[in-house]
């Protein structure tokens, strides 16, 4: 079925034209286009026909698939989330196969009236639709449809391919029962497949009834009838032996699958590609990411060898974030060198052990070369850290910190590791909606990071994915993944290499390229490491081979750990700077009313006995959690994280924020003196672009208000390109020469719009050197302080005058300040 012609408003708030949907890149200002098509749930979803509009932005495509045309907007949430919306918040750990809750669709908001709830990164797929044309105006046709069902898809699958979706399956029954969702896992309609990924399309809630294995055997015979003739007697007995409730728990299945699973990957050669490579960056003196292999290294791997790939990232702003991540990787790399060299035969618990090990071992290294130096505060030293390693057809992928690892197939782009920050964690506690909690001003602070406390309360995460077909996994560093440059430019630089188009090396180099093209405002560190997989026509299996594995069932223990425990129960504390220097404990946000969070609460303190103090906070704010854990050497910020406040004579540069609404929130507008809100007028001296430079010089808080208002000047602005020269639309690759050039100031869609309709004239810029008033809270969230400005873009800033700058905020200071 041909879907409706839809336009979708490009994100720029200063732009707002109107693309058709198919489009890439807005035809007039070359910002990307963000694609969210949404599966729609709830009561009278399907009264609505493709081609509708609801709320002025959501057009229906196909029945209960939404496209979000106006992707600059927030969507909108309740403040209070009804219980039904938990479970999808809880599970936010592995959207790899869950969709997200995007926004609602409700009657002005009002909770009485059956909303449609929106779910994003579900299982819709866009299928092109042949080539462009002009009549398109160059944009080819796509059809938006889900994708198929795992029963669909069976048929055609391979051995392995059957194996694995099933163990996935397993990987997910565990979490599932916590959350009393797994009926979903026994209902075929809403197991859908993504090549090799099993993707759920809603969660259907147990309501009290009890889902057991053997309803999974029931399942599996359905399946049975067309599953693969090596692997098919192996199923069958597999099935039987759930219905009969032999097999009594989920890790049983997964260890007598994982079994069939390696006895099945004799089929297939697998050989890996890996490229490395760092780069300072534009506005960078130094470089404090670290790689493993060393940067601008190329390497093949032979089928019977082992691979590793490191990315480090050192906090920024932190006196040697440089020497912690090279730290790290010496220890990880020592630590992991015996798997290198010579195949050591270790299961996937015990692998998955030893690499969580490893960056225990390289925290260690820090935190004490950290504490031998009396370091405190911000002066300690520490980093990221995202790593692969891969061995025969399964990678493990560790990480602490932001630092992100991405998987690309044919089919998409996934972000695979979940950030270690405070957006991600109010999602994972069923606090919030992860759009609604960027728009929070401490949503980016880590919380944990390697060498920021004792190896007792770090909490790697360690995911396995098993592979049965090419791929591409991508580590890198914020430098590049901010402001979602990998989604919107993997399909150009880095789907090439599964065609052939490309090869690892100059995917590193075009990445760089792009990381400091489009964002420069951190170094970037890129590791792609390419997978091709192939049949071996030397190779022959029996079907007995697999049947032995059935012989005698893995002893009954307690359920396999929960991955998503494990990356949860990091330092549930955000450390802003504090100016004089040492670390200060601020409280993370307290649960809502009516949270029921029994649960997470009684997990924290347990593995918080005997490491800290547990100081329990009850409030009914909504944006506070049940519990604040004191610990000895708690995460700082790193230099990129939100702030409490802004410090006198500081610099900062402004960055993309998503902390804007509707109404334009986004404009940072410089005024000429501060004004109370209930003043009619503003006198406005300009819009403070992206990318500029500002020194706070002052500090005042007027009568009868609670914001402190800050007066800065503006140091240096950027210096916009050309969207010409946008390498994505040209096809080269951008000039280096941008050492003296901040990044582009076009938001990115994560950079909230003003409606079409509502569209208003944007202020002109500031100029150099102009001094101005803002409220803080307008900056909070969206500055990273520059501890080492060049001396270039210092050239239009004045010192402040004699008492002016060190004068703390008054609390009663007169409504108008007197001119500097």
């Amino acid at each position: 079925m041909q879907n409706p012609a839809a336009k979708i408003y490009c994100p720029n708030y200063t732009c707002q034209t109107a693309n058709p949907h198919t489009a890439k890149f807005c035809k007039q200002c070359r910002t990307p286009l963000p694609k969210r098509y949404l599966w729609g749930v709830g009561k009278g979803v399907d009264n609505y026909q493709p081609g509708d509009i609801l709320a002025e932005r959501y057009q229906v495509m196909t029945r209960r698939v939404f496209l979000d045309t106006k992707p600059g907007q927030v969507p909108q949430v309740w403040v209070d989330l009804p219980e039904s919306t938990v479970p999808y918040l809880k599970l936010f750990p592995y959207r790899l196969h869950v969709p997200q809750i995007y926004g609602v669709l409700s009657e002005d908001g009002n909770p009485t009236v059956q909303p449609i709830w929106l779910l994003e990164q579900g299982a819709i797929a866009v299928v092109p639709q042949g080539e462009a044309t002009a009549s398109s105006n160059g944009n080819p046709s796509v059809r938006v449809e889900l994708l198929p069902s795992l029963r669909e898809s069976w048929r055609q699958a391979s051995p392995l391919r059957q194996l694995n979706w099933l163990w996935q399956i397993a990987q997910l029954w565990y979490p599932f029962a916590k959350e009393k969702v797994l009926s979903t896992l026994v209902q075929p309609e809403l197991l859908r497949v993504d090549g090799s990924i099993l993707k759920i399309l809603e969660l259907k809630f147990d309501r009290g009834q009890t889902v057991e294995l053997d309803r999974l055997g029931r399942l599996g015979r359905q399946l049975l009838p067309h599953a693969d003739p090596l692997v098919a007697p192996f199923l069958e007995k597999l099935f039987g032996m759930l219905e009969r409730s032999q097999i009594r728990t989920p890790t049983q299945l997964l260890e007598l699958l994982d079994l069939a699973i390696a006895t099945t990957s004799r089929l297939y050669r697998r050989t890996y590609q890996l490229a490395t490579g760092t780069d300072r960056g534009p506005t960078r003196r130094r470089n404090e990411d670290a790689c493993y292999p060393a940067s601008e290294t190329e390497i093949a791997i032979p089928p019977d060898g082992s691979v590793l790939a490191i990315v480090c990232d050192g906090i920024g702003g932190h006196e040697g974030g440089n020497v912690a991540s090279q730290l790290a990787i010496e220890a990880v790399r020592d630590n992991l060198q015996p798997l290198l060299e010579r195949p050591v035969p270790l299961n996937p618990q015990t692998l998955s052990n030893t690499l969580e090990g490893a960056v225990r071992a390289a925290n260690q290294l820090i935190s004490e070369r950290n504490d031998g130096q009396q370091r405190q505060g911000r002066q300690r030293m520490g980093t990221t850290l995202v790593m692969a390693f891969a061995r025969d057809l399964e990678i493990y992928l560790t990480h602490v910190g932001d630092s992100r690892a991405y998987w690309i197939t044919r089919s998409g782009c996934r972000q695979v590791t979940l950030d270690d920050d405070v957006a991600s964690r109010e999602v994972r506690l069923g606090y919030a909606l992860y759009r609604d909690a960027l728009q929070q001003g401490a949503s980016g602070s880590l919380i944990q990071a390697l060498g920021m406390g004792a190896s007792a309360i770090l909490h790697p995460t360690v995911q396995r994915t098993i592979l049965d077909e090419d791929s591409v996994f991508l580590l890198c560093s914020d430098g590049l993944s901010d402001n979602d440059r990998v989604e919107q430019y993997w399909e150009t630089e880095i789907l090439p290499i599964l065609t052939g188009e490309l090869n690892v090396r100059r995917a590193v180099t075009k990445l760089i390229d792009i990381g400091n093209y489009h964002n420069g405002h951190d170094n970037v560190t890129v590791a792609v490491l390419l997978c091709r997989v192939e049949p071996d026509p030397d190779v022959r299996l029996s079907p007995n081979l697999l049947l032995e594995h059935l012989e005698s069932i893995p002893s009954t223990n307690t359920w396999e750990r929960d991955p998503a425990e494990a990356s949860s129960r990091e330092a549930d504390t955000q450390i802003p700077k504090n100016k004089g220097g040492d670390t200060q404990i601020v409280p993370p946000p307290q649960t809502k009313p009516n949270s029921l969070l029994s649960w997470p609460v009684a997990l924290a303190t347990i593995a918080l006995l005997g490491v800290g103090i547990v100081a329990v906070l009850m409030a009914t704010e909504r944006w506070q959690n049940p519990i604040a854990k004191y610990r000895p050497s708690p995460v700082v910020d790193s230099g990129e994280i939100a702030r409490n406040a802004l410090d006198l004579q500081a610099f900062y540069r402004l960055e993309l924020t998503t902390n804007a609404n509707d109404n334009g929130n986004n404009l940072r507008l410089l005024l000429a003196e501060p004004v109370d809100s209930a003043s009619a007028t503003e006198a406005i001296v300009g819009m403070i672009p992206v990318g500029s430079i500002v020194q706070i010089q002052q500090k005042q808080k007027l009568q009868g208000e609670s914001d402190i208002w800050v007066k800065l000047q503006v140091c240096a602005i950027p210096n916009a390109p050309d969207p010409g020269n946008d390498p994505a639309t040209t096809g080269r690759s951008p000039d280096l020469q941008l050492e003296h050039e901040s990044s582009p100031t076009t938001p990115s869609d994560s950079a909230i719009a003003h409606s079409p309709a509502n569209h208003l004239t944007t202020p002109s810029p500031v100029k150099a050197g102009q001094v101005g008033w803002i409220r803080e809270t307008r900056l909070l969230g969206s500055v990273r302080e520059q501890r080492d400005p060049r001396a270039d873009d210092l050239e239009n800033c004045t010192p402040p005058p004699a008492g002016g700058a060190n004068s703390p905020p008054a609390d009663s200071p007169p409504a108008t300040p007197s001119t500097p």
